[in-house]
């Protein structure tokens, strides 16, 4: 059983009932627990960026929404993610989303 916490369950699964793998994969990089993210979740992000059927806009409004939370693991670990993407990710794709997403409070 992994340290995930209730509320990283539920919204990965409102993200898995509302059919946004991308989002879902966003919500599991950016859990409570206090380790990094996961490597299989940050490379699914990265290939989702090569794909021309993401959504894109929506993985940068997650990954902003996530960055708004009050943990401050949460918080980190959606920096990393937005790092990760913004170094290894589609330049094209990714760069002006990211660039243009701001942080809701």
């Amino acid at each position: 059983m992994s340290g995930q916490t209730l509320t990283d369950r539920i919204a990965a699964a409102q993200y898995t009932l509302t059919g946004s793998e991308v989002c879902r994969a966003v919500c599991k990089a950016t859990t409570h627990e206090q380790t990094p993210p996961k490597k299989k979740h940050l490379e699914y992000l990265i290939q989702a960026t090569q794909e021309t059927n993401v959504n894109v806009p929506q993985m940068a409004d997650t990954l902003m929404e996530r960055a708004g939370n009050a943990s401050w693991v949460v918080v980190f670990k959606a920096l990393i993610a937005t790092h990760h993407l913004m170094v290894h990710g589609n330049e094209a794709m990714t760069c002006p989303h990211l660039s243009d997403a701001t942080v809701a409070t």
